[in-house]
């Protein structure tokens, strides 16, 4: 028996050093991928372990990495293709952005790989036709992301208010802050857009959102009208003032110099709070949902990302087995035990997740969603909804009338040929 032992130890050794040795070998002749991707910061280390374990897996693969603040890599990608040098893997939003680029002819066709290897039967349907176009898919699916109120428990409990759970409550809170000489809400320029979104969904329903985004129903009709109004009204009463004057980073750390109470972002602030401040999820801060307004109930806004692979990309065999690893379900549960966030595979278990991520992946399964305007609009007609939005907010004394004709450029330009959906 003991003999037996030692030989099956000596070809277990035996294999140890083969596949070192082609490990080494591997190394000497690695082949390179080039991945751009936008979370920098305290965003990366997950997506760090990811491409770790890509690395591990495929040892004969290099990656090339760039990680860039997002304005940086918007102008990055768009010099490199104009100069016909993109990289090989880069990182989207699902919808119109990336859409955008698969019309131009810009994105190799990744519908192989979804039929091949069972994506189809892993990612959502919804997010499979935000990576599509005319019938092909253009990308791999990466993370899922929604919008929740953040907040501070020791702010929470030093003003003795607590997470609200209908629309009254909130207001309620917002109030007790106030006379307490607490600002209740922190808001960037980008926040009030998504305190817009989030208000009109619930103030006209799904069905109804969705329509308006696909040019079916009117911008004028009463309840957007009222949406902005409401937005308005609160932004004056509750808003940090200014709120057009500073970026999410500045409101950020309003929030956390308990200048601020509550603050409405994505669910990367989860991540930001864990390798930035060392908080744990669920104890030194915690989240809740906008509350229902009316009787349309709850829903919730969300987005994604997406992996693309440039159509004349230096290394398109690399770039193919890259897409093919980053849709698996190893390559998503290593992401979701890194803190990235939720990751879009429906079939990664919730012991993968942090207490915060199981919890918003319960939400969207238990609510009807819809989709960020910035992933249902071409870029151009987001500035025009924005211009807008800074108008109405920054004057009080807009009249319903002048809301409603400017809310009536937003449906011109929404009409225009060029902004016809993909």
């Amino acid at each position: 028996m003991s003999n037996i032992l030692f030989l099956d130890r000596k070809c277990t050794f035996k294999n140890i050093l083969v596949y070192n040795s082609m490990v080494v070998m591997a190394r000497r002749t690695r082949r390179e991928l080039e991945i751009f991707h936008f979370w920098a910061g305290k965003e990366q280390p997950p997506i760090d372990t990811f491409l770790d374990d890509f690395e591990r897996t495929h040892p004969a693969i290099r990656v090339k990495r760039n990680a860039l603040e997002w304005s940086v890599y918007s102008m990055m990608t768009k010099a490199r293709f104009a100069r016909g040098l993109p990289p090989d893997v880069m990182v989207d939003d699902i919808g119109q952005r990336m859409k955008e680029s698969a019309r131009r002819g810009q994105l190799a066709d990744m519908t192989d790989l979804w039929k091949k290897d069972g994506f189809s039967g892993a990612f959502p349907g919804w997010l499979k036709e935000a990576c599509s176009l005319n019938g092909r898919v253009y990308g791999v699916p990466s993370k899922c992301f929604t919008f929740v109120v953040w907040y501070l428990r020791d702010v929470f409990e030093k003003y003795r208010v607590s997470p609200p759970s209908t629309w009254d409550e909130f207001l309620n809170v917002c109030e007790r802050l106030k006379r307490r000489g607490m600002t209740p809400i922190v808001a960037s320029g980008w926040e009030v857009s998504l305190w817009f979104e989030n208000i009109l969904v619930r103030m006209v329903g799904p069905r109804f959102y969705n329509q308006l985004m696909a040019n079916k129903k009117s911008w004028t009709d009463g309840k957007v009208l009222d949406s902005f109004e409401l937005l308005r009204e609160i932004s004056e009463k509750y808003f940090s003032p200014y709120p057009f004057g500073f970026s999410f980073r500045e409101a950020w750390t309003k929030l956390n110099n308990r200048e601020a109470a509550m603050q409405l972002q994505g669910d990367w602030v989860n991540g930001i709070w864990r390798r930035e401040y060392g908080y744990a999820p669920g104890e030194e801060y915690d989240y809740f949902l906008v509350p229902e307004i009316n009787s349309t109930g709850q829903v919730m806004v969300m987005g994604g990302n997406v992996w693309v692979s440039p159509k004349h990309c230096a290394h398109p065999r690399e770039a193919k087995i890259f897409m093919k690893y980053a849709g698996s379900l190893k390559a998503q549960e290593v992401l979701a035990k890194a803190g990235t966030g939720i990751v879009a595979r429906e079939d990664v278990p919730d012991r993968c997740y942090d207490k915060i991520s199981a919890g918003l992946k319960n939400e969207l399964q238990r609510h009807p969603t819809v989709l960020q305007m910035g992933s249902t609009f071409p870029s151009w007609m987001i500035s025009v909804l924005e211009l807008q939005l800074i108008q109405i907010v920054s004057d009080p004394g807009l009249s319903r009338t002048k809301v409603k004709k400017l809310v009536g450029e937003i449906e011109t330009a929404a009409k225009k040929p060029n902004s016809s959906k993909v």
